[in-house]
């Protein structure tokens, strides 16, 4: 484990600046927004303008999830290190998982950076917490008693779901590595091969998951001014965990025999 931990200061020690120059621009962007919100809710139509525009980071952390396992894989082949990492005491799962933890911390702190600017815009929105607070269903939603147990599962599922994209880039660049001279088109067929076989046995996968105990998250709608509970299993929360685990070992596996060659 100690090895393990020591990967890990490895990888962040790689990364830090970056999350820091993200970090930084988020926030940059958010208080500008903050500034701008007062003046902006006095034209037509722009009273939700800068609250639209403070979900923008969300959109970056996405596109940074999707290529992130891709592009960190990649750097180790770049830079001639992906050897002497393989050649460390460790297993290769355990040498990707601790690229994972890393960027999985990276994009949860910038998301979390990125809703409190939401918060913080809309709390500088004239009359925008009046129209929240004065939404029946949005009200319904926060005094529920489930309120806290739905935002933290929510939370681990928007986590799992960040961990599961990260794994398949770096599955996908792992497999292209077996043709080195297509590696690159090798990863993008493999990363489409993956989501197309995930959304076509999703559902088999998701049956048989409603056999095992699932969180539910709840929340309210109003059809027809009628308030009225909603509950939503979380029924891809395990096949996702086990579809992520699953090409963590076979990746690591791939990496091993690297060095075996």
């Amino acid at each position: 484990m100690k090895r393990w931990w020591s990967m890990v200061g490895k990888e962040w020690r790689g990364t830090w600046t970056l999350l820091a120059v993200a970090t930084a621009a988020t926030v940059a962007f958010d208080i500008w927004l903050g500034i701008k919100t007062a003046t902006w809710s006095l034209m037509h139509m722009g009273e939700g303008l800068a609250v639209g525009l403070s979900f923008i980071p969300f959109a970056g952390v996405g596109i940074a999830t999707v290529v992130a396992g891709y592009f960190a894989m990649r750097g180790e082949w770049q830079s001639h290190t992906s050897m002497r990492t393989l050649s460390y005491p460790l297993s290769g799962t355990a040498v990707l998982t601790s690229k994972l933890a890393v960027i999985l911390f990276n994009l949860v702190l910038v998301t979390l950076v990125a809703a409190a600017g939401v918060w913080f815009v809309a709390s500088r929105t004239p009359g925008f917490r009046m129209m929240m607070t004065s939404d029946p269903t949005f009200m319904a939603w926060v005094r529920s008693r489930e309120f806290l147990t739905s935002g933290i599962w929510v939370t681990i599922s928007g986590i799992l779901g960040i961990a599961f994209m990260v794994a398949v880039g770096m599955f996908s660049f792992v497999i292209g590595t077996l043709v080195p001279r297509i590696s690159g088109l090798i990863a993008v067929a493999v990363h489409v091969l993956v989501w197309y076989l995930y959304f076509a046995f999703g559902p088999h996968a998701m049956y048989v998951a409603s056999f095992l105990p699932n969180p539910v998250i709840v929340g309210f709608d109003n059809a027809l001014d009628l308030v009225r509970r909603i509950e939503v299993p979380l029924l891809p929360l395990w096949p996702t965990l086990a579809v992520t685990a699953v090409l963590l070992l076979v990746a690591g596996r791939i990496l091993e025999s690297e060095v075996d060659a």
